[in-house]
């Protein structure tokens, strides 16, 4: 079948990250639409070889820096000769390399950027100039608490979309927890699991669970932690552990997984503590849809998923004594778990769906094309 639409992904993501798993979960809905779409991305990093299983076309994109010449003609070059007529930046160097590129061809293509973080976006004079260009034809925001940051910047409302991060429903499912996963991470009889999915960083506040470990302990001591994402395995996540004086016997330090789904299916709590920068919690979509109980930092755009009392609890982010005393409540309140479940499973379903945001962002493409 002729392709109707030629896209261009482009992210300078090397390692695996939820913009990088929403780029190529955009690329598949998308494809289902009989969409050509590109992904320009680093070669042999997470994102690329992820592409290269989907049987995606993909081309070696890698700026040094926000402003690389040399890759911006080769950008404009390959929109070119692919004759593309929607670049779609996925990443902030992405961004300002797309924006060259599309000043540089001859094709014109329209030009949409993602934001997903909620960090402050600088006011001094090349940030104006990346963000308030009349060569970005549209933002999309991935929750309307950042919608309304780039509003407040000054970028004309008309430009600006809110299209929620997906969740593949069919993956992120309800289901009996992974017998696998339990035997592997030893889980002694009884015992519960809080875990926190999320690379480790100081703004993704594995800190700030470690902290409540040490309080829930003194009350429930049948309990393990949980970390995956890149580094969390490190020498640094078990120093820092061990300086909060949390047991190493109550801790499963997994590092950077694919097997994410099965891993949310042993949790009995699953929680966001960003303390800075979240925009909309990919974990806590991706628990949510399985029937896992979240709670989360009421930072971005988190409120807009977890309904405070309905779908999951929101704490003051960075308050670790009221994270764990939420922790505990949800262990023990089995009947309000039941209910936060159900409720997150519809939800999700509703509104945060992969299918959803494929459609969303295939109209704005089309609407954009058609101005």
């Amino acid at each position: 079948m002729k392709s109707e639409m030629r896209v261009m992904h482009i992210s300078e993501s090397f390692g695996w990250s939820g913009g990088a798993a929403q780029a190529l979960a955009l690329a598949i809905e998308l494809r289902k639409k009989s969409v050509e779409n590109i992904i320009a991305c680093p070669e042999n990093g997470d994102l690329w070889k992820k592409a290269k299983v989907e049987n995606f076309e993909i081309i070696h994109f890698q700026p040094k820096k926000d402003y690389d010449i040399s890759q911006a003609l080769k950008l404009a070059k390959l929109l070119d000769e692919k004759n593309i007529q929607v670049l779609h930046a996925h990443h902030p160097k992405a961004h300002a390399m797309g924006l060259m590129a599309k000043v540089l061809s001859k094709v014109n293509p329209a030009f949409v950027v993602t934001r997903r973080v909620s960090h402050p976006i600088r006011n001094h004079f090349f940030a104006r100039l990346k963000y308030k260009n009349k060569f970005i034809n549209g933002y999309i925001a991935v929750a309307d608490s950042i919608r309304k940051m780039l509003l407040d910047y000054g970028i004309d409302k008309n430009k600006v979309i809110t299209v929620y991060s997906g969740v593949d429903i069919a993956k992120f499912t309800p289901r009996n927890p992974s017998l696998e996963i339990i035997e592997e991470l030893k889980m002694p009889p009884g015992a519960e699991a809080v875990g926190l999915i999320g690379n480790f960083s100081e703004h993704k506040g594995q800190k700030i669970l470690l902290k409540a470990a040490a309080r829930i302990l003194k009350n429930r001591p049948n309990t393990i932690f949980v970390f995956a994402g890149r580094n969390t395995d490190s020498k640094e996540m078990r120093e820092l552990a061990a300086s909060l004086c949390v047991p190493v016997d109550k801790l499963r330090l997994l590092g950077l997984r694919s097997d994410v789904s099965d891993i949310i299916s042993v949790l009995s709590v699953s929680v966001n503590c960003a303390v800075k920068g979240e925009a909309l919690s990919g974990s806590i979509r991706e628990s949510m849809a399985m029937g896992i109980p979240v709670i989360a930092g009421d930072i971005s755009g988190n409120k807009e998923i977890v309904i405070n009392g309905k779908t999951g609890i929101l704490y003051i982010p960075g308050d670790w004594r009221v994270l764990a005393d939420n922790i505990l409540f949800v262990l023990d309140d089995k009947r309000k778990t039941k209910e936060f479940c159900s409720n997150g499973v519809e939800f999700v379903r509703k509104n945060f769906s992969a299918k959803i945001m494929g459609d969303k962002i295939y109209e704005y493409y089309n609407r954009l094309l058609k101005i």
